[in-house]
């Protein structure tokens, strides 16, 4: 059996998420695609080796050679259209942030629970063995008490005519950038409070976000996100404990020169990341979550609680959560 897979959009995560690991994994085929001008989602097929190039993507939706939609649309969309691939029977796997607010992701999980199909949120890091031998050491107790945990992303994006800075399809430093961390922090602690949140805003828009969190077990965590113009990226976690350190190095993606140094009092153990991508573990995953009722540990009732913070940091630091759109 082979997933056939449709396309909502020619946006660039398709090529990295998408079509390269299909290429490489049996069981999946891309099979159709649209955008909103037609005429690019034909040299996009034409390019990628896609078969058809539909006109719209309700067509898409609604195609019945069409196993699962692949949803990479603007955040602010993405739960109009994980909505409607459900209801037209078909399994979703959506980019994240899953949708624009924690309020749509409950509604969406409550269908996505009753439907029977794998609806997954593309959150392709947690699909890595980096983060199950972070979860491990941490479990572990090997780093003794816990104190703190800092996660940061951070990647400027001067163009303010970029998605990320109109907040009306859901842009934003904690959106585009932020999900990474929160999402690191609840898969390693469990769930936080937000205790407080500072937010740089330019016309609505969070250019750098960071949060304050606390954890069970009084593990004090923050999250940094910054979009804003300048030179720096940062894509790092440094949690420290009673008898150690530990620091990753790319833990959103392990892939590229991704890093764990664990430093105790035994000494100091550097291991690198896997070099096979985020996204090859998920779409192996998906496939195997629709063939064979695999495990799907970013469902939406997962995304859903992330969706939960992202909402309370917005609070916290003065802005409102993010507005579903309707086409």
């Amino acid at each position: 059996m082979s997933v056939s897979v449709g396309v909502l959009g020619v946006a660039r995560i398709v090529q990295s998420a998408l079509l390269e690991p299909a290429a490489d994994l049996d069981g999946v085929e891309v099979t159709a695609i649209a955008a909103r001008e037609h005429g690019r989602a034909v040299a996009f097929a034409r390019e990628h080796g896609i078969p058809r190039a539909l006109r719209s993507y309700d067509e898409i939706v609604d195609d019945p050679a069409v196993d699962a939609v692949y949803v990479p649309t603007p955040a602010a969309l993405h739960g109009h259209w994980t909505r409607r691939a459900i209801a037209a029977g078909k399994h979703v796997l959506c980019e994240k942030p899953f949708t624009a607010n924690a309020e749509e992701a409950e509604a969406i999980t409550e269908l996505a629970e009753s439907s029977g199909l794998v609806v997954m949120e593309a959150f392709h890091s947690r699909y890595h063995p980096m983060w199950t031998r972070m979860s491990r050491l941490i479990d572990s107790g090997v780093l003794g008490r816990l104190g703190t945990a800092r996660a940061e992303f951070t990647v400027p994006h001067a163009d303010t005519t970029d998605i990320r800075w109109q907040p009306d399809l859901g842009g934003g430093a904690l959106m585009d950038l932020g999900c990474y961390p929160v999402r690191l922090l609840r898969h390693l602690f469990g769930e936080p409070e937000v205790t407080g949140a500072q937010i740089r805003d330019i016309d609505g828009v969070d250019a750098s976000t960071t949060a304050q969190l606390t954890f069970a077990g009084g593990v004090s965590g923050e999250v940094v996100a910054d979009m804003g113009p300048g030179d720096g990226h940062a894509a790092e976690l440094h949690v420290r404990g009673s008898a150690g350190t530990l620091h990753v190095r790319m833990p959103y993606h392990p892939y590229l020169y991704g890093e764990l140094t664990l430093t105790t009092e035994s000494g100091v153990v550097v291991e690198q990341g896997d070099p096979r991508t985020t996204y090859s573990f998920q779409l192996e995953a998906f496939r195997d979550a629709v063939i064979d009722g695999g495990p799907n540990p970013t469902d939406a009732r997962e995304a859903t609680a992330t969706m939960r913070v992202i909402d309370a940091i917005y609070r916290a630091g003065g802005l409102r959560p993010r507005t579903p759109l309707v086409p």
